[in-house]
């Protein structure tokens, strides 16, 4: 079985050409299933006994989807090849259906009219509103060069999963703070360290929450802020089509999510349409 997942990894690595954070993503899986597995391949039994052990040692179903998902796609990749004689998909577990959290709007206001004084106050700064008017997930930010940047036509070029290109749109605004940014340092990277190489995501999520802390906002992290650019777009008439091709959603459902309307829209439309309301 180790073998025939080595296999597996490398041809997903050499082949398919995934990114060397799902080749660490594969090897989390491995580690998380391997001891559940029988010696030559998963059984219903074996895989079910894994989910409830990976469950039982505190791991949320949500996480335990995202590996049933790799291992899924190594048991098709098992059949294909004809290792595997039956076809073993496992069905993913019922998660808990929550509310995207997304800044509100005097929140965002206070991250875009913040004055950074510092170098890495500035990029982080310049990051934040990036991923606020772009919609763009941080891992894409952070692999952003110049070259990708077009100011004349208010364009940013992003490398999403599985390396597929996008164009994405900016606004103004957004093209005033990066052409501000980029004249503050040679290099090649946007985002660039003191020394020109990338930044960490690590590194930056520290600097976000100091960015959090001296405006006074929750620190939700970065997706809350593609969750806010999401929300807002569609709140503001957007196509749910172009927000699609803008986040980089391979599927229209995923995209879907952000149409169920936070807490304040539901309530503001049943304030109007209510029947009781229009009782004087």
């Amino acid at each position: 079985m180790q073998e025939l997942w080595d296999r597996f990894v490398k041809e997903q690595k050499y082949v398919k050409n995934v990114r060397p954070r799902t080749v660490e993503w594969y090897g989390c899986i491995w580690k998380a299933f391997s001891p559940h597995l029988g010696q030559d391949c998963a059984t219903r039994a074996t895989l079910k006994e894994a989910v409830m052990k990976l469950l039982e040692g505190g791991l949320q179903a949500r996480s335990v989807n995202g590996y049933l998902s790799g291992l899924n796609t190594f048991q098709r990749w098992g059949h294909t090849e004809g290792y595997f004689k039956e076809l073993l998909v496992a069905p993913k577990l019922k998660c808990e259906v929550k509310v995207i959290s997304t800044y509100s709007p005097p929140q965002i206001l206070k991250v875009i009219a913040w004055k950074p004084t510092q170098p890495s106050h500035r990029r982080i700064h310049t990051v934040a509103c990036v991923l606020l008017d772009s919609g763009m997930r941080i891992s894409e930010a952070i692999g952003l060069a110049r070259g990708d940047v077009d100011l004349d036509n208010l364009l940013i070029k992003v490398r999403g999963k599985g390396r597929k290109e996008r164009m994405v749109p900016m606004s103004f605004e957004l093209r005033k703070i990066l052409f501000r940014y980029l004249q503050r340092h040679a290099f090649d990277s946007v985002f660039a360290t003191r020394n020109g190489t990338l930044p960490t995501r690590r590194n930056l999520t520290r600097d976000f929450y100091g960015l959090c802390k001296r405006v006074g906002i929750p620190r939700h992290g970065f997706h809350t802020l593609r969750h806010t650019f999401a929300v807002n777009y569609l709140r503001k008439g957007g196509s749910v089509f172009h927000l699609q091709k803008i986040l980089g959603h391979s599927t229209l459902e995923m995209t879907r999510r952000y149409c169920n309307l936070m807490t304040e829209d539901l309530q503001a439309v049943h304030q109007s349409l209510s029947l009781l309301s229009g009782r004087g």
